[in-house]
């Protein structure tokens, strides 16, 4: 006699991500000045004085920072840099937290250098060119025409009018390592910076512009936000931002937060973050029409100024919770029926509720809400989509395993 047997195979097939608004966040006043940078729970700006302040997210201490004439700060571990022209000469100051030491760059800079650093190197703009320093090795160099700099890791991205043929700015890519230069786009584009493998950049073909990325690993590109204008429908469901957005970006992990500036059907103006898994944006504050916010991100932490123009001189930030995420596995895949069989889930973002689809609709058993580690009984043979959801204040992830066979023995 041949017996039944229950077979179920767990492969992953598919990962649905749904995001709904974020929920409101505590938004609080740290400071006041501009140009704020973070690097997790360390904030930087400069006030309205020039002097540059570092603020602990975690102690909340404010630390003032002896200059004068200081803007645009960048930080990255122990270290940071901001441009400084309170000599008279410009120059670029780095400073090491831990010691408190400052060391000035004046070679190749010029008075609209802005300053970015990632790891031992930092890039800036001076004169039409681009300009690397490498701190573990005290050298510098000149890798590109252009400005308008960001750096990850060993790439440069950059926007030039005199590396290509094209009439307009074009944004490129350089790699330390190879000396290679890629380009990324070409257009009316500006303010690029990269994450990874993504680059992010803002297109001012339409109004104030809109987002664009492109990865490249995948060499995908797409819109982050809408360039219609608020008379039009958005082109995909996931666009859903609107065209003033492009004045002020910033991207960290799977997140790029944004200013938007004129309200419409995609929402109202304020600051925005735009979950690169679950395309969607939501408002983390919101301000008045008009307003241009400065945000930059790092981790969960959002940090925020005006532009130079605004009556507003406030340095905010904020903790945006994160996605929800999840994983299981079942502690067998066949077995005779009825099988008991038990899954466990791993998951990250705190989530509130867990739902659970062992079977199909019209089985007595369709769902069921256990934690996050469940037991379910297969009492009939055959092959099973089990599907696990779970949701935080955030929104909700959806992963789903099923069998591409099933049969009897």
């Amino acid at each position: 006699m041949k017996s039944k047997t229950l077979l179920i195979v767990l492969a992953l097939v598919c990962l649905i991500g749904s995001i709904s608004m974020v929920a409101a966040v505590q938004v609080t006043k740290i400071g006041d000045g501009r140009d704020p940078a973070i690097y997790n729970s360390k904030v930087t700006w400069a006030d309205l004085s020039g002097v540059i302040h570092l603020f602990d997210l975690s102690t909340k201490k404010d630390t003032k920072l002896s200059s004068s004439a200081a803007s645009h700060p960048d930080i990255y571990g122990n270290k940071m840099v901001w441009f400084d022209k309170g000599s008279g000469v410009p120059r670029i100051t780095i400073y090491d937290i831990p010691s408190g030491s400052k060391t000035f760059l004046t070679k190749d800079i010029s008075a609209d250098s802005v300053p970015h650093i990632y790891g031992t190197r930092i890039v800036w703009g001076a004169n039409g060119g681009v300009y690397l320093r490498d701190m573990s090795t005290s050298t510098q160099s000149k890798i590109a025409e252009g400005g308008d700099t960001d750096i990850y890791n060993s790439k440069v991205v950059y926007v030039t009018d005199k590396e290509t043929n094209a009439d307009m700015p074009t944004i490129r890519m350089y790699d330390v390592n190879t000396k290679a230069k890629t380009t990324i786009l070409t257009g009316d584009h500006s303010q690029p910076h990269i994450y990874n493998t993504k680059i992010i950049w803002s297109d001012f073909y339409t109004r104030l512009g809109w987002i664009q990325m492109y990865d490249t690993s995948s060499k995908v590109e797409i819109d982050v936000t809408s360039n219609n204008d608020e008379n039009s429908l958005p082109e995909t469901p996931y666009i859903d931002a609107g065209c003033d957005t492009g004045t002020h970006s910033c991207i960290d992990g799977d997140k790029i937060v944004y200013s938007k500036s004129g309200s419409d059907q995609f929402g109202r103006a304020g600051v925005h973050v735009y979950n690169i898994t679950s395309k969607q944006s939501s408002a983390v504050y919101n301000y008045p029409d008009g307003t241009f916010t400065t945000p930059e991100i790092s981790g969960k932490n959002v940090v925020w100024g005006m532009s130079d123009d605004s009556n507003d001189t406030g340095i905010y930030t904020c903790s945006v919770p994160a996605t929800p995420t999840v994983e299981f596995y079942a502690n067998s895949t066949s077995g005779t029926a009825p099988l008991r069989m038990k899954f466990t889930g791993l998951t990250s973002g705190s989530p509130a509720s867990y739902k659970w689809i062992f079977e199909s609709s019209t089985s007595s058993d369709y769902y069921s809400t256990h934690p996050v580690t469940a037991v379910h009984t297969f009492k009939k043979p055959g092959t099973y989509t089990v599907s696990c959801t779970v949701t935080n204040e955030v929104g909700s992830i959806i992963v789903t395993k099923n069998s591409n066979y099933s049969g009897y023995s």
